[in-house]
């Protein structure tokens, strides 16, 4: 087996994705563009419906069309999204509404309940890693602006202050994901492996759907 890496780099302005092999060699890519803002409400930017995901899921499929090995071989996605983003998600983890762009005035402002259908609050690597894996689970680094983390440990705050402050509760947080902790989880024969190896396949189904 020929192991390849698949990456994700989701921008502002659009999703490019790679397929590396194990020489770090490009071997097929493809690009999506992003569509413009929503802006039509004074302050806000919004992401105008599912865009980040449909970019990411119409990038992977393009690039595994251009693909020449097999896809079985893919052994790792790597997954790098827009920064500053804040995302509204309802209880089975699908968008309570468009995502907030890192241009939304209300990103930088205490998150301020008034969608009753809003279950938990994330960043867009939060809300792309629950599409890919069914996870509830974030990695710290994308955490930046008004979120009720430690910079000093990258993790949720322990002081109840901090929660107050930003408006959110600790229950409608995902749990961050500690990139030593990560590193023993999914050592091989682990649990956490072998979860991953039952998400590539799902990955694969996911991305060939038409």
């Amino acid at each position: 087996m020929t192991p390849y890496l698949l990456a994700i780099d989701n921008g502002s302005q659009s999703t490019k994705v790679t397929i590396f092999d194990a020489r770090g060699r490009p071997v097929a890519s493809a690009r999506r563009r992003l569509k413009p803002y929503d802006t039509s409400v004074p302050g806000h930017a919004i992401h105008p419906g599912d865009d980040i995901w449909d970019s990411i899921r119409d990038a992977c499929r393009a690039a595994l069309a251009g693909f020449a090995g097999d896809p079985a071989d893919i052994v790792a996605v790597g997954l790098c999204t827009i920064r500053f983003c804040r995302a509204l998600l309802a209880a089975d983890g699908s968008l309570a509404e468009p995502v907030l762009s890192w241009m939304d005035e209300r990103v930088s402002r205490p998150y301020e309940p008034g969608n009753p259908l809003v279950r938990y609050l994330t960043t867009s690597s939060g809300y792309i890693t629950h599409r890919l894996t069914g996870q509830f689970v974030d990695a710290a680094a994308n955490y930046q602006g008004v979120w009720p983390i430690d910079q000093d440990t990258a993790a949720w705050s322990g002081d109840p202050a901090a929660y107050a402050a930003t408006g959110m509760a600790r229950d409608m947080l995902f749990d961050l994901m500690q990139l030593a902790r990560w590193a023993r989880a999914t050592a091989p024969g682990s649990q956490e492996a072998m979860k991953l190896a039952k998400t590539r396949a799902n990955l694969m189904r996911l991305w060939a759907e038409v």
